[in-house]
Protein backbone atom coordinates (compact mmCIF):
# COMPACT_ATOMS: atom_id res chain seq x y z
CA UNK A 1 0.00 0.00 0.00
CA UNK A 2 1.19 3.14 -0.67
CA UNK A 3 1.87 6.23 1.90
CA UNK A 4 -0.47 8.36 0.49
CA UNK A 5 -3.13 5.45 0.95
CA UNK A 6 -2.22 4.87 4.45
CA UNK A 7 -2.35 8.82 5.41
CA UNK A 8 -5.80 9.18 3.35
CA UNK A 9 -7.07 6.17 5.51
CA UNK A 10 -5.77 7.55 8.39
CA UNK A 11 -7.03 10.80 8.06
CA UNK A 12 -10.22 9.43 6.69
CA UNK A 13 -10.49 8.04 10.64
CA UNK A 14 -9.45 11.23 12.34
CA UNK A 15 -12.20 13.20 10.57
CA UNK A 16 -14.90 10.59 11.89
CA UNK A 17 -13.28 9.67 15.33
CA UNK A 18 -12.48 13.75 16.12
CA UNK A 19 -14.00 14.48 19.84
CA UNK A 20 -14.73 11.10 20.56
CA UNK A 21 -13.93 8.76 23.31
CA UNK A 22 -13.34 5.49 22.40
CA UNK A 23 -15.32 3.01 25.30
CA UNK A 24 -14.84 -0.02 23.09
CA UNK A 25 -13.61 -2.29 20.20
CA UNK A 26 -13.54 -5.74 19.56
CA UNK A 27 -13.44 -8.34 17.16
CA UNK A 28 -16.08 -10.32 15.94
CA UNK A 29 -15.66 -13.42 13.55
CA UNK A 30 -17.16 -13.20 9.89
CA UNK A 31 -19.74 -15.20 10.36
CA UNK A 32 -23.73 -14.89 10.86
CA UNK A 33 -23.89 -15.63 14.56
CA UNK A 34 -21.61 -12.89 15.66
CA UNK A 35 -24.36 -10.13 14.83
CA UNK A 36 -25.90 -11.45 17.94
CA UNK A 37 -22.91 -11.40 19.55
CA UNK A 38 -21.76 -7.72 18.80
CA UNK A 39 -25.26 -6.79 19.33
CA UNK A 40 -25.01 -8.37 22.95
CA UNK A 41 -21.39 -6.68 23.51
CA UNK A 42 -23.12 -3.64 22.57
CA UNK A 43 -25.65 -3.60 24.80
CA UNK A 44 -23.83 -4.40 27.57
CA UNK A 45 -20.86 -1.72 26.89
CA UNK A 46 -23.84 1.17 26.63
CA UNK A 47 -26.01 -0.34 28.86
CA UNK A 48 -22.58 0.22 31.68
CA UNK A 49 -22.35 3.74 30.46
CA UNK A 50 -25.99 4.32 31.51
CA UNK A 51 -27.61 4.44 28.40
CA UNK A 52 -31.19 2.76 28.35
CA UNK A 53 -34.45 3.20 26.47
CA UNK A 54 -34.79 3.95 22.97
CA UNK A 55 -31.13 4.76 22.32
CA UNK A 56 -30.42 1.63 23.86
CA UNK A 57 -32.74 -0.65 21.77
CA UNK A 58 -32.09 1.93 18.74
CA UNK A 59 -28.10 0.82 18.64
CA UNK A 60 -28.90 -2.42 19.02
CA UNK A 61 -31.22 -3.11 16.06
CA UNK A 62 -28.52 -0.68 14.16
CA UNK A 63 -25.59 -2.88 15.27
CA UNK A 64 -26.97 -6.00 14.27
CA UNK A 65 -28.02 -3.85 10.59
CA UNK A 66 -24.55 -3.12 10.16
CA UNK A 67 -22.52 -6.38 11.20
CA UNK A 68 -24.89 -8.50 9.17
CA UNK A 69 -24.46 -6.71 6.12
CA UNK A 70 -20.71 -6.94 6.71
CA UNK A 71 -20.84 -10.62 6.64
CA UNK A 72 -23.46 -11.03 3.92
CA UNK A 73 -21.85 -8.26 1.27
CA UNK A 74 -18.41 -8.25 2.46
CA UNK A 75 -14.97 -10.23 2.29
CA UNK A 76 -15.45 -10.93 5.72
CA UNK A 77 -17.70 -12.95 5.40
CA UNK A 78 -16.16 -15.15 2.72
CA UNK A 79 -13.13 -15.23 4.18
CA UNK A 80 -12.49 -18.61 6.63
CA UNK A 81 -10.05 -16.16 9.18
CA UNK A 82 -12.84 -13.06 7.98
CA UNK A 83 -13.34 -10.19 10.86
CA UNK A 84 -15.60 -7.62 11.56
CA UNK A 85 -14.38 -5.22 14.37
CA UNK A 86 -17.03 -2.84 15.90
CA UNK A 87 -15.82 0.29 17.79
CA UNK A 88 -17.57 2.29 20.24
CA UNK A 89 -17.42 6.02 20.73
CA UNK A 90 -18.87 8.54 22.71
CA UNK A 91 -18.75 12.37 22.32
CA UNK A 92 -20.83 14.77 24.06
CA UNK A 93 -24.41 14.04 23.04
CA UNK A 94 -23.19 11.58 20.47
CA UNK A 95 -22.65 7.59 20.17
CA UNK A 96 -20.71 6.79 17.57
CA UNK A 97 -20.98 3.16 16.17
CA UNK A 98 -18.52 1.51 13.90
CA UNK A 99 -18.11 -1.55 12.34
CA UNK A 100 -15.09 -2.18 9.95
CA UNK A 101 -14.75 -5.25 7.75
CA UNK A 102 -12.48 -6.90 5.29
CA UNK A 103 -14.24 -4.63 2.46
CA UNK A 104 -15.25 -5.71 -0.82
CA UNK A 105 -14.27 -5.02 -4.47
CA UNK A 106 -17.92 -5.90 -6.16
CA UNK A 107 -20.25 -4.94 -3.00
CA UNK A 108 -20.92 -1.19 -1.94
CA UNK A 109 -22.86 0.21 1.00
CA UNK A 110 -25.81 1.43 -0.59
CA UNK A 111 -29.48 1.84 0.27
CA UNK A 112 -31.45 0.16 -2.01
CA UNK A 113 -35.43 -0.02 -2.33
CA UNK A 114 -37.55 -3.09 -0.86
CA UNK A 115 -40.94 -3.31 -1.68
CA UNK A 116 -43.69 -4.79 1.52
CA UNK A 117 -43.10 -8.29 0.63
CA UNK A 118 -39.06 -8.13 0.50
CA UNK A 119 -37.42 -9.84 3.41
CA UNK A 120 -34.18 -8.00 3.02
CA UNK A 121 -32.67 -4.75 2.05
CA UNK A 122 -34.07 -2.38 4.58
CA UNK A 123 -30.95 -2.37 6.92
CA UNK A 124 -29.60 0.67 5.85
CA UNK A 125 -32.78 2.76 5.12
CA UNK A 126 -33.02 2.12 8.98
CA UNK A 127 -29.52 3.18 9.70
CA UNK A 128 -30.71 6.24 7.34
CA UNK A 129 -33.76 7.51 9.40
CA UNK A 130 -32.83 5.97 13.02
CA UNK A 131 -29.23 7.59 13.02
CA UNK A 132 -28.30 11.21 13.46
CA UNK A 133 -25.91 10.56 10.73
CA UNK A 134 -24.07 7.90 8.68
CA UNK A 135 -21.51 7.01 6.09
CA UNK A 136 -19.05 4.75 4.98
CA UNK A 137 -15.05 4.78 4.11
CA UNK A 138 -13.38 2.02 2.45
CA UNK A 139 -10.09 1.28 0.65
CA UNK A 140 -9.05 -1.44 -1.39
CA UNK A 141 -6.43 -2.24 1.03
CA UNK A 142 -7.25 -1.57 4.21
CA UNK A 143 -11.70 -2.37 3.73
CA UNK A 144 -14.53 -0.69 4.52
CA UNK A 145 -16.05 1.27 7.74
CA UNK A 146 -19.37 2.21 8.11
CA UNK A 147 -20.36 4.07 10.88
CA UNK A 148 -23.54 5.55 12.43
CA UNK A 149 -23.85 8.06 15.21
CA UNK A 150 -27.00 7.81 17.59
CA UNK A 151 -28.37 11.72 19.20
CA UNK A 152 -28.61 10.96 23.16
Amino acid sequence: MSREAIYGAVEAMFQRWNGLCIVGMRNFGGEVRSAGQARGWVVELLSAQCFSGEVLGTARLLVSEVVTNSILHSDSGTDPEGLVTVAVGLGTGVIHIEVIDQGSSVNVPAMRPADEDSVSGRGLDWVHHLSSGWGSDHDLEIGRAVWFRLAC
